[in-house]
C-alpha cells in the first residue's frame, strides 16, 4: 500500500501523479495520471486520439483550450471542464495561454500507453511516433524548480 502524499501546486507545469513520475514530487500511482499545466506556452496534439482503456477529463482554471471532438470544435474556458469517455477521438487544436489546467486520466494497469491515433486516411494506429511528448512541458525540465517547491 502507498502512503499519503501532500504537496503545494508548483508555479510551473508538472506531472502530479502517474505510473512513472520523473521525481518524488509526484504521487506514484498505477491507476491515476494527473498532468498540471501552468504555462505561457501553448501546445497542440499532432493527430486526433482516443484512449482504449481510460477516461480523460480536462479542468481549466485560466486561459482556454480548444478541442476537436469527433469533428466539432469546443472551447473549454476558465472554470469549465470536459470529459472524454474511452474510445472517443479528441484533439487539442489550440491553446490560449496563459493556461492553468489539470488533465486527469484513469491509467490502465500495466506498461505502455492506451492511446490510439486516427490517421488522415481513416485508419488507426498505436505507433508511438505520433505521440507528442507533452511531458516536455511538464516539470519544466527543471529539477532545481522542483527542489525549490518541496
Amino acid at each position: 500500500m502507498g502512503k499519503f502524499h501532500h504537496r503545494q501546486l508548483p508555479h510551473f507545469s508538472a506531472l502530479l501523479s502517474g505510473p512513472t513520475p520523473p521525481s518524488d514530487f509526484a504521487f506514484l500511482s498505477d491507476r491515476l495520471q494527473i498532468s498540471y499545466f501552468n504555462t505561457k506556452e501553448g501546445w497542440t496534439d499532432p493527430l486526433p486520439h482516443a484512449h482504449q482503456e481510460s477516461d480523460e477529463c480536462f479542468l481549466v482554471f485560466q486561459g482556454a483550450i480548444i478541442v476537436e471532438v469527433e469533428g466539432e470544435r469546443v472551447t473549454i474556458g476558465p472554470r469549465e471542464f470536459c470529459g472524454f469517455p474511452r474510445g472517443i477521438y479528441h484533439q487539442v487544436v489550440e491553446v490560449h495561454p496563459p493556461v492553468e489546467c489539470l488533465i486527469l486520466r484513469n491509467s490502465p494497469p500495466g506498461p505502455g500507453s492506451d492511446k490510439i491515433y486516427l490517421l488522415p486516411d481513416g485508419t488507426s494506429t498505436t505507433d508511438r511516433r505520433y505521440h507528442q511528448n507533452i511531458f516536455g512541458l511538464l516539470n519544466g525540465g527543471d529539477e532545481e524548480a522542483l527542489e525549490a517547491e518541496r
